[in-house]
């Protein structure tokens, strides 16, 4: 399989961009914990960089691991890395990501390329396992394609069909309701994530057995996001919280983010389709409490209040000829 990187220019992608921009946001508000520029970033970098560069700048992490299943390129990853406080981790994130001292408070994005795997959910186990309180961890996956399996000769294969699923991920990780259909369209991007918070409470059962009250363990889901720059892309993501920290992770107020999820009713992330002219103008108008009542002509309303609710998000671009 090509590498995305060399397909896809990932710090341009419009709705790619207002994501990282919206966990930006929500990840500034963990300063209640510590100070978010003691905190220890890990993530999928390819030779963009571009959340690293952004929560460098804008939130002043300095320790950060990135770590390349691409060791063939190491060279240009290298050559890429544009801070010297990013180390780089050459290798499968199975075997990297145990590597990491998750005893510091860690913001932590896995940004796979990739349709749901079982891969995929060792490594969800593996960081639920052992992040501390106050850590942030998201996740997001490629949703376009089916659920994936290596076959008997390594080959990796498209999940078909219901009994395909269960007989691949196992009757505890197939939903009751779960049909022919949940594979198709958006409904792929609701099972993944699905998937992903039920790995994580499951890991998190484990971890507490041996913990007393107190000191027990939460995942407090604050993200749940969908987009399609290209493949449909699912993200969801919260917070791990000691049972005696309820109150530190309720004065962050991640409720009153206006990209807040605290379940599984996505935030489908659409780019309007206006022009510069349009969106001044409509910028005017903003803040508003109430997008829906806006009025805003000439531009489409269901365009408008689309960039209303994420103007603060969407990136500025501009191209001039000559």
């Amino acid at each position: 399989m090509t590498a995305s990187y060399r397909l896809i220019d990932y710090s341009i992608r419009p709705a790619k961009h207002a994501e990282r921009k919206m966990l930006c946001e929500a990840f500034r508000r963990l300063s209640k914990f510590g100070a978010v520029e003691h905190y220890q970033y890990v993530g999928f970098g390819a030779i963009w960089f571009a959340d690293f560069t952004l929560f460098h700048r804008a939130l002043g992490i300095n320790r950060m691991f990135c770590i390349e299943r691409e060791v063939v390129h190491r060279p240009r990853f290298e050559f890429n890395r544009p801070f010297g406080g990013i180390e780089l981790m050459f290798g499968h994130s199975a075997q990297e990501l145990p590597k990491i001292n998750w005893a510091n408070r860690t913001i932590c994005w896995l940004d796979y390329d990739d349709p749901m795997s079982l891969s995929i959910l060792a490594d969800v186990s593996t960081v639920a396992a052992k992040a501390c309180s106050g850590s942030a961890f998201v996740v997001s996956v490629q949703a376009q394609n089916k659920p994936m399996y290596e076959d008997a000769e390594g080959n990796q294969r498209e999940v078909e069909g219901l009994e395909k699923f269960r007989e691949v991920y196992g009757a505890a990780r197939t939903p009751a309701e779960m049909t022919e259909r949940t594979l198709t369209s958006w409904r792929t991007s609701k099972l993944y994530r699905d998937m992903i918070i039920a790995e994580i409470d499951e890991a998190l059962k484990v971890r507490n057995l041996g913990l007393p009250a107190g000191n027990r363990i939460r995942f407090r889901q604050v993200v749940s996001m969908e987009y399609a720059d290209g493949a449909k892309m699912a993200t969801i993501g919260g917070i791990f919280v000691e049972e005696g920290q309820e109150a530190t992770f309720r004065f962050c107020d991640f409720e009153g983010l206006p990209f807040y999820r605290g379940n599984n009713d996505a935030l489908r992330i659409e780019i309007p389709k206006l022009t510069p002219k349009e969106m001044r103008e409509i910028e005017k108008l903003l803040p508003t409490p109430d997008v829906e009542t806006l009025i805003c002509d000439p531009s489409p309303p269901s365009d408008a209040k689309a960039f209303a609710r994420l103007y603060r998000y969407l990136p500025s671009f501009a191209s001039f000829d000559l």
